[in-house]
């Protein structure tokens, strides 16, 4: 029980990673937080992790407002005392489309979900973590951000500023006693790689099956990342594993990245 005796806030955890991760870290003894928008895949996920015997609290919460955002951390501060753990793991796809093609309300879009959410959400939670001079925030970001991916400009751009924000961020609270991490994950098996890829055949004009396989042997072990595996290494940089890391970009990707 890696975790047990913590308490833990992911968002995102309605469903994909975020789920997984939530998943894991209350198999591993951690009281977790569940903040996303959708309240009805949140009590899912919620109810699957006391099924099998966790503990876990839904809040439904828009990470694109700064008062909803700040509602949530007074709630947890009020009924938990706080937090160990913080897992951003909010975001979403963005368009697929040539970078012209891209209207600006995309853009924006894409950005304040992705980057501006964990701004917010870390600016919000972080303060009390610096006062009890303790605590791990685990950043879910891609390799996308760090390699080119035809048509997702928005997204890699949202995704490679996560990197420096990770490592300013650690920077300045190291001396708090506060861990930053980040993960990168490769294609991740499931609903939201299967309508990227489609919607990159559709732009590119070529066929749903070739783009699935020129995803998968691009990468050495030839295969998508299944979810279990990125919840492991969020598990392993928010325990005591990871005691003297922090400013990482942690790559799960089956060496689809290696830098």
């Amino acid at each position: 029980m890696k975790l047990d005796g913590r308490t833990a806030l992911v968002t995102g955890a309605s469903q994909g990673l975020g789920k997984a991760i939530a998943l894991r870290f209350a198999s591993e003894g951690a009281m977790v937080v569940l903040a996303a928008r959708s309240l009805e895949r949140l009590a899912e996920t919620a109810e699957d992790i006391e099924a099998a015997g966790g503990r876990a609290l839904a809040v439904p919460t828009d990470l694109r407002e700064p008062a909803a955002i700040d509602a949530l951390a007074q709630r947890v501060e009020a009924e938990l005392g706080g937090i160990d753990v913080l897992v951003s793991g909010s975001g979403i796809a963005g368009p697929t489309a040539e970078l012209w093609n891209v209207s600006p309300e995309e853009w924006d879009e894409t950005i304040r979900v992705n980057l501006t959410g964990t701004f917010l959400t870390c600016r919000a939670l972080l303060p009390a973590m610096v006062r009890r001079r303790a605590g791990s925030v685990v950043v879910i970001g891609s390799t996308t951000g760090k390699r080119p991916l035809f048509g997702r400009t928005p997204y890699a751009a949202s995704k490679l500023a996560l990197v420096g924000l990770v490592r300013t961020l650690a920077a300045e609270l190291g001396p708090h006693g506060v861990r930053v991490n980040l993960i990168s994950p490769g294609a991740v098996a499931g609903p939201r790689i299967e309508a990227v890829i489609q919607a990159q055949a559709e732009a590119a004009g070529t066929t749903y099956e070739a783009t699935l396989a020129q995803y998968a042997k691009e990468a050495p072990l030839g295969r998508f990342v299944p979810p279990e595996d990125v919840a492991a290494a969020a598990v392993f940089l928010a325990g005591d594993d990871s005691h003297s890391i922090t400013g990482e970009d942690l790559n799960v990707s089956g060496g689809l990245a290696m830098y």
